[in-house]
């Protein structure tokens, strides 16, 4: 188990966590796979904060400082900032899933992007989304090896 934030402090360094497979591949936490699928694993407010750290990235590539209860606040999750209040739960979600880890005592380092589903996220979903996904899934693939076939062709003319 990772080490989960047990208090909030008044702000927290958010910092990225550098990963150049997802940081090329992985989905942004904006996107319509993220609000499609991960929905359903992480749950709204989780979703919403990784949203805000996105945001945050935009105007802050190397990192930003983060206030905790105006940012619980404007998720609509409180202020209070105890082990078991829904913002901090949803900060400890973020490291649960891999998606966050705490690189401090007031630090949090954050993927910028997010990788697809795996079989035990996969597990969460409902059985239509989980119909819905494999579907995605296959067109994604028939995507790729369409891309694959039309580089090794043009490769080939060369």
């Amino acid at each position: 188990m990772y080490p989960q934030l047990c208090f909030a402090p008044e702000v927290l360094q958010v910092r990225p966590w550098r990963d150049e497979i997802l940081d090329r591949l992985g989905f942004d936490p904006r996107s319509s796979y993220v609000e499609d699928y991960w929905l359903g694993v992480l749950g709204p407010s989780t979703v919403w904060l990784l949203r805000r750290f996105a945001a945050g990235f935009d105007y802050s590539p190397e990192g930003f400082e983060l206030d905790l209860a105006e940012t619980a606040r404007s998720l609509g999750l409180g202020d209070r900032s105890g082990r078991h209040s829904p913002f901090v739960r949803s900060v400890n979600r973020t490291i649960q899933f891999g998606l966050a880890r705490l690189s401090g005592p007031d630090e949090l380092s954050v993927r910028r992007r997010l990788p697809p589903l795996n079989h035990g996220h996969l597990k969460r979903l409902s059985p239509s989304l989980r119909a819905r996904h494999a579907a995605w899934q296959e067109a994604h693939q028939r995507r790729g090896d369409r891309a694959e076939a039309e580089a090794t062709v043009e490769a080939a003319a060369r």
